[in-house]
Formats: C-alpha cells, structure tokens, sequence
C-alpha cells in the first residue's frame, strides 16, 4: 500500500491532471502538495493566479483539509487527524514491500574480486550497493539472482604462475594465502620493470593455462579456492550471500560462439595484426576488441558470453552491474555489442556505476602493494566500536556482537548514505558517531524505540491515534506515509542513498519527538496508546530500511 502516492493521485484526479505535474513543497507553510498553474496559464492566456482561484472555487478533496492559492501555485494540506489510522494500520513487518516485480527476474552482477588479490576497500562500494539493490528489488517482488562474477581469469594469471614457479613458496602460501599471493604479484611488476622477458614468459604461461596445461591448471585451481576461502569469510562478516559464483572461466567454453555469432552478424574486423574487434565507430565509440592477434581472448568476450550465458538460463527483465565509474566506456561498448549481436536490447543491461572510495591515507594500487584490506577495516571498525560501546554501555550484555554489528552498520551507511555516484572516504569518528549521519545513530534511535516499548509492557492499538495532533507527531506520520515510495525510488533510480537519507531523516524525526514528548507518561491514557502507536510504526519502520540497506538493527545498545 502506498498512501502517500494514493494522496497525491486524489489531488491530481480531482484537478484532471497527471499526477507527475503535482509537486511536494519543501518550505514548511506551504502544505503537503502544490500545483503550479503556470502550463494551464500560458495556453489559456491569463494570468497564473487567475486560473488558481478559478481551480479552488468549489473543490473538496477526500482526506484534503485546506486548499490555499499562494500566487500561481495551488496548495494543499492532508487532514492528518483522518488518515493517521489508515497510515498506521499500514505500517507492518511487510510495509514498504510490493508484488510489482513478480513473475520478472533482475540479475545483479556485483562484489566480483579478483582471485589471488584482497579484497580492498575498492571492492567494498561494489559488494555493499549491490547486496542492498538486490534486497531492495526482493523485497518488491522480483526473483532475484546475486551474481559473484569473479575475476578468475586473464593475462594476470599468467604473471602470478610465473611469480610462484620463480619464487613462490607451497608452504608460506598455505599460511596466510592472499598477502602471500600478492607478494608475488607486487614482486613480478618489480621484477618486470627492468626485465621484460618476464612479461613475455607470462604471456607463455597463461597461454598454457587457456590450453588446458595440467600443472597451470592445478596451480590455477589452487590459487582460486585458498582466495575463495578468505572471500566467504568477509562475505560472512558482512551478511552478504551469492546465489552463483562463476567465474569468468565458467565462460570459457562459450567464448568460440560470441567470436562466431559476431562473424555471422557481420559487425567484426580482423586488423592487420590478425585481432578481431567489433566496429563500433558509428555509435561514437571506439571499437570493441575481443580477441588479440595472439589468439588470446579477453574479459570483454568472457562478458559477451556470461551476458548470453544469463539470457538464456535466466530470460531476465533486467542486467544490473554494479562496477566502479572508471569502466563507464567498456560497459558502453561492450552493452552495445550485445544488442548487436542479437543477445539482448540495450536497455535491459544496466550499469550502475560508483565513485572512488578513499582513506585519509589517499587512493591505494594492488598493483604497487599499498593496499588497504577490506578485513583491516572491519577489524579496526570492530575494534573502535567495541572502545565506543565499553564507553557507553559497559553493562550492556552480548557487546562483541553489538559492536560487530555498529561496525559493520558504520561501515555500510557511510557508503550508503551518499550518493553512489560520488567519491566517499572513510572518516571514522564521524562514521562511528551515535549522533549525526552515521548508521550506528540509526541503530541506537531502533534500539531508543524498542526500549519505550518494552517499559510499556503494553501492546500498540490502533484505537486512539487521532490523537496525534502535534506538529512532531504529524511530521512523522508524513514520513511513515512516504516509505513506500522511497523504497520503490531507491529501485528505479538504482541508488539506495535514497533510503539511507530517509532513514536518517525519520531517526532525526522521531529523537526530536523523544525529547520533547512524553509517551510512556503521557498526560492521559488514550494520548499515551496513540503515541506508543507511533513508537512501534516508527521502530518497524527503521527495522525494516535498516534490513535493505544490509544492516542489523540492534533492540538494545
């Protein structure tokens, strides 16, 4: 149920406009709603405030308490007191989800490490948007499939073979596998600087491993499942599950048919050097290589494959990847390929891009081994958290599971509260804080509510809430009414940052109500029922933004 929308659409039909051309006034005094009459002006030739007095003579809209001309606009104000029982009843453990999406399937390509590198921070963004767009598209309905595209194939896989049959050792690698592999990745580019024979003899190695060479693959295999084991055990700490995990060598075996499918499609060149592009010059870009002149292919073919491999297993309604902004060219290219070769409309594969996340410390390179773990930074949020908590609630029971759970939320709302579009950087006072635009402030204003509640040790009725009247109150039940449509913008625009704000704005709402409303000692009975309502709506509410955002909502702290 979606009031908020349902209120709008009133407004719009008695007005015999689309609901599109109604807008929400962000100045407080103006009402809930305003139309512009300036459109209707402008082809009837009189002026704006002429046609607002001629719309309001006579109009009453359900649930509509006042409607006010202010120069060209037309406002309106809800009659809170008469919808207050419609938004609260609403307000359940399945408020906010919907049945759109049945029936449709959305794949979700996102996280995708490398195999034999950490996972850094930059991977971090990736996993985090990913899994609260595939709880968010979930929760509305569509059969959702978690993709883990791993990155475990290409030429790197070369250097790393060369690296450990140099200087690798079985024995260091079995103890700490991933910093151990990393060495040898760090040390080859060393090496390579002053002695190119090392690129050339890695181009052999990996070349043998594409050809199925027993002992590349048995390293290469090796390599894959101690890396997997160190993934999980993040994936796990960060409650995030996969429902695949092919690697790009899954899609090997399927390379030959994009390579021969685009041949048939008349849409390749062969260059001089004997490589095999797409042409995409007439779409403005440059052209798409998918094979080298060495015969060697490259992700952009394995991407072609898994993107026909997912359309045909799955006949998904959409293709979402959820990758970094620097690859904005190669999902152009490579999206238009596909539609070209027949696999898939162009609109159906999206790519949902994100900016750089940095330390104070600056942006750091696998490449040259300054790299920040992404198990680091859960340790060190773990280890400030539980400093944090020892502070603030030395009693407080089962605090090593709290503390990993204000890490993690600290870890999370930090990258979701900001538009995915934009850099973000990790300041750890502020992303710990419980006060401000932090995840643990979020969790603590759930906990604040839970505790009301369980002093109550009454049940929340329905039975009195007209008595909500004042102006806190009415702003909450404004902000109950829109959640909704926040979760379903979140979808639509791909950005979850939407969500993260809102919450944000209703744990602000509702701590102003705390502070200047009694609840428990209200003045009467019936006021104290209304506003214990109000407490559990709100407190299902955060529960429930806390849980598509990827974050645990403690009910103490």
């Amino acid at each position: 149920m979606d009031i908020w929308f349902d209120l709008k659409q009133d407004v719009a039909k008695q007005l015999g406009v689309d609901v599109l051309q109604i807008e929400e006034p962000d100045k407080e005094g103006f009402g809930d709603f305003a139309f512009p009459c300036f459109n209707i002006a402008k082809k009837k030739g009189v002026p704006p405030t002429e046609i607002a007095e001629a719309l309001v003579r006579d109009l009453k809209i359900k649930n509509i308490k006042e409607i006010k001309v202010m120069g060209p606009y037309v406002n309106f104000y809800i009659d809170w007191k008469k919808v207050s029982s419609k938004i609260l009843k609403a307000v359940n453990t399945k408020y906010g989800t919907s049945k759109e999406g049945k029936g449709k399937k959305i794949v979700i390509d996102f996280s995708s490490p490398n195999i034999a590198k950490p996972m850094g921070v930059g991977h971090l963004r990736s996993t985090i948007i990913g899994n609260s767009l595939y709880r968010i598209y979930k929760s509305l309905g569509y059969k959702c499939i978690a993709d883990n595209h791993l990155g475990d194939w290409g030429t790197q896989f070369g250097k790393l073979i060369t690296a450990y049959k140099m200087w690798g050792s079985e024995k260091q690698v079995k103890q700490d596998p991933i910093p151990e592999l990393l060495k040898l990745y760090v040390r080859f580019h060393d090496e390579a600087i002053t002695n190119e024979d090392l690129l050339e003899k890695a181009r052999e190695e990996f070349k043998k491993l594409e050809d199925g060479n027993k002992e590349n693959m048995k390293l290469w295999k090796w390599f894959k499942e101690l890396s997997m084991k160190e993934f999980e055990k993040t994936y796990e700490r960060l409650d995030i599950k996969f429902d695949i995990q092919n690697g790009e060598s899954f899609y090997n075996k399927m390379i030959r048919e994009v390579i021969e499918d685009a041949f048939k499609s008349n849409i390749v060149k062969r260059n001089p050097d004997g490589s095999i592009v797409i042409s995409l010059k007439k779409y403005n870009m440059i052209d798409l290589l998918i094979q080298k002149s060495d015969g060697a292919t490259l992700y952009a073919t394995r991407d072609l494959a898994t993107l026909k491999y997912r359309k045909k297993k799955y006949k998904f309604h959409k293709n979402i990847y959820v990758v970094g902004s620097e690859q904005k060219l190669h999902f152009k290219q490579f999206i238009t390929a596909a539609e070209l070769l027949g696999y898939e409309k162009a609109e159906k594969s999206i790519h949902v891009n994100f900016g750089l996340v940095s330390l104070p410390e600056g942006k750091m390179s696998t490449r040259k081994g300054r790299v920040v773990f992404l198990e680091d930074l859960i340790n060190k949020a773990e280890e400030l958290a539980e400093k944090l908590i020892e502070e603030k609630s030395p009693k407080l029971e089962k605090k090593k599971k709290i503390a990993h759970d204000v890490a993690i939320a600290a870890i999370i709302f930090n990258d979701l509260s900001t538009d995915r579009t934009k850099n973000i950087v990790f300041e750890w006072n502020r992303m710990l804080s419980f006060e401000g635009r932090s995840g643990p402030y979020v969790q603590y204003t759930h906990a604040r509510a839970s505790s009301i509640l369980k002093k109550a040790k009454t049940k929340p009725t329905l039975k009195n809430v007209k008595n909500l009247e004042t102006e806190v109150e009415t702003e909450i039940l404004k902000l109950l009414a829109k959640y909704p449509l926040i979760v379903k913008k979140s979808a639509n625009d791909y950005k979850p940052h939407h969500l993260a704000l809102y919450l944000f704005n209703l744990a602000n709402k509702f701590n102003e109500f705390y502070q200047t409303t009694p609840v428990i000692k209200a003045e009467n009975k019936s006021l104290k029922d209304a506003r214990l309502k109000l407490v559990d709506s709100v407190k299902i509410v955060l529960n429930s933004g806390l849980y598509l955002l990827g974050i645990e909502a403690p009910e103490k702290m």
